[in-house]
């Protein structure tokens, strides 16, 4: 987990429109991460961000653009195989099995991976120097944690993949406010790390926090791109974040326009 040092943008997407059926979603949607950057993605409930998430990570293909991580074009790959080339989505409350200690959750994730022993071990001992809460807890089970230190094993569990991308969406969901510090340093320790992460909260000013850029969307539309300090300056965006309505299941308009 070291910062990589090869050119160019590690995720590029360009003219990216998808949807559900006849209801478009997203249109037209352009950015880049640059390797060893944090991008907020931020917007209204309903503006596309859980679409884009879903089309980035191979659960929803495109109706047009492109997608590309480092050389390779993944615009209409599968889930597993995004996953084999470096790209890792994690949703928030998801991922860790409850029976199981940390230690063997830990294991349990590099089931079919490949690697020796020591390798096993080495991976484990990186995530644990990350999530020191975690190694006072190696013994166990995963059910007895609180919901900070679940979110913490399910990030730990992907990142002794070593992943080229992260991407994290609503990590601090239903998270006491305490917790949610302890988990924004735990990502702040990856960001200096030099991992490379598009980030999806709740929470804007933890995101903004985190980012080096953010990027709002409004029906699904990049309305903003650019440095996370610039973003706090536009208080209509922000506001629409804040007081966006609730989300809308994806049968219905509430993410796009229904093409005509």
């Amino acid at each position: 987990m070291k910062p990589r040092s090869r050119a160019g943008p590690l995720l590029e997407v360009r003219n990216l429109s998808a949807g559900y059926g006849h209801v478009r979603v997203l249109f037209g949607v352009s950015f880049s991460l640059a390797r060893s950057e944090t991008v907020a993605l931020l917007g209204a409930n309903g503006a596309g961000k859980t679409t884009l998430l879903r089309t980035l990570g191979g659960l929803l293909m495109p109706t047009e653009g492109a997608v590309r991580l480092g050389t390779r074009n993944i615009t209409y790959s599968e889930p597993e195989t995004r996953f084999r080339v470096g790209m890792v989505q994690l949703r928030g409350g998801e991922g860790t099995f409850a029976p199981l200690s940390v230690g063997d959750n830990l294991r349990a994730a590099l089931i079919g991976a490949s690697l020796r022993r020591a390798e096993v071990l080495e991976r484990q001992e990186e995530v644990l120097e990350v999530f020191p809460a975690l190694a006072e807890r190696l013994a166990d089970p995963a059910r007895d944690l609180s919901g900070g230190q679940r979110q913490m094993l399910s990030l730990a569990m992907v990142l002794q993949h070593r992943p080229e991308l992260l991407l994290i969406d609503e990590l601090s969901l239903g998270l006491a406010p305490i917790v949610v510090q302890e988990l924004l340093g735990a990502l702040a320790r990856l960001r200096e790390q030099g991992n490379t992460m598009l980030v999806v909260e709740q929470s804007v000013s933890l995101a903004l926090d985190l980012a080096d850029r953010a990027m709002f969307l409004e029906n699904g539309r990049v309305v903003f791109e650019g440095r996370s300090e610039d973003l706090r300056q536009r208080e209509d965006l922000l506001r629409a974040a804040f007081l966006g309505g609730p989300e809308a299941p994806p049968a219905t308009a509430a993410e796009g326009t229904v093409e005509p």
